[in-house]
């Protein structure tokens, strides 16, 4: 593939560059809370991913106005745990990335902007991933809508999905959400894992917002633990503190009765969804306690209660989310070349491929 000539917008978009997301408004009601200024502020401190430098775009459409932000990434654990799934055998980059934003948001892209707008982003970004040596410009975690979009927009050199998120609706009960299930074994399964942590002493703590600080040195640890069971450790409390001021920032936490914690899964309740985006599990008891079931059964009841109509249940784990009957949407990362290199796109096919058949061997076995 070769690298996409511009063409020119077909009306006038007005954008430019800041340091600091804090200097631009909050230009609208973000569609996810991984849109949020505040998401977006969170990555201005955070080193568990090694961010050299920190872009926003500010864009003007007429009367529309919109924002996206820019990461140059030397390092990013998520990404590395992709390769690691894809069973790939080299790096896909060898030199820094510009991401827009951070492949850690569950969902990417500029909702509700129009086609010249993101022509405009793609071009601007591009130029600025140019100027400062990167590799290649990311865009990242596009559902499907998204990505038609941006396709439309500016084409890009290669495409990869690097995950699945999941949705499904809860109904007004937990039976509701369970008559969904595709097999009454699967809500068997469902119901006994839930007793049997309750039976076991687990109970619910709810913490909002920064009510989760004094939690997160345990859940950081317990999320690293969870994460490099399947890899690499993704998690910091220098990410993870900034993301309890993200609007519905939410931890659902399974307590045993001296009060310690067995896991949980931090969370945004925004807008119509519960999302949850990482689970931390304390590894040493899930076998005994089905800790992580125990805490998806807690969320569709707190989803219920707190008036979500839809559970968001994030990426990864397929086999076990294909068992509930969520629906899978793929999420997929457009990928934009600073300069021809055959090589890399090869890799990045590589790494497409690898995660397909991964994803499609969990649904296999679910």
């Amino acid at each position: 593939m070769s690298l996409t000539a511009l063409r020119p917008n077909a009306r006038t978009v007005k954008s430019s560059w800041h340091s600091s997301v804090a200097a631009l408004p909050a230009v609208y009601r973000a569609a996810t809370p991984f849109h949020s200024r505040e998401w977006a502020a969170a990555w201005q401190t955070v080193r568990t991913e090694l961010v050299r430098g920190r872009h926003h775009l500010f864009l003007q459409d007429g009367t529309r106005q919109h924002r996206m932000s820019f990461y140059q990434v030397n390092d990013s654990p998520l990404w590395r745990a992709m390769e690691g799934d894809a069973g790939v055998t080299r790096p896909t980059f060898e030199a820094d990335v510009l991401y827009g934003p951070s492949i850690y948001g569950q969902y990417g892209g500029l909702p509700g902007a129009s086609v010249p707008v993101l022509a405009e982003t793609v071009d601007r970004s591009r130029r600025l991933a140019q100027e400062l040596g990167t590799e290649a410009l990311v865009i990242a975690n596009l559902p499907p809508a998204e990505r038609s979009l941006w396709r439309e927009a500016r084409t890009p050199d290669a495409e990869v999905v690097l995950s699945w998120a999941h949705r499904a609706r809860v109904g007004s009960s937990v039976e509701e959400f369970i008559a969904n299930f595709p097999s009454s074994d699967a809500g068997r399964e469902f119901r006994r894992q839930h007793r049997q942590g309750t039976d076991a002493g687990l109970t619910l703590k709810v913490a909002r917002g920064t009510e989760l600080l004094p939690h997160l040195a345990q859940f950081t640890s317990q999320a690293r633990a969870t994460s490099e069971r399947h890899g690499l450790a993704l998690y910091g409390t220098d990410m993870l503190t900034p993301l309890t001021w993200v609007p519905g920032a939410v931890g659902l936490l399974a307590e045993h009765a001296d009060g310690t914690l067995a896991g949980g899964l931090f969370c945004f309740r925004y807008g119509s969804a519960l999302y949850l985006w990482t689970p931390a599990i304390d590894q040493t008891r899930e076998s005994d306690l089905h800790t992580y079931g125990w805490l998806m059964y807690e969320s569709v009841q707190y989803a219920i209660a707190t008036g979500a109509s839809v559970l968001d249940a994030g990426r990864g784990n397929y086999a076990y989310k294909a068992r509930l009957g969520m629906l899978p949407v793929a999420l997929t990362s457009a990928v934009y070349l600073t300069r021809p290199n055959p090589h890399l796109i090869s890799r990045l096919g590589a790494l497409h491929t690898g995660l397909n058949q991964r994803v499609l061997r969990a649904w296999n076995k679910a």
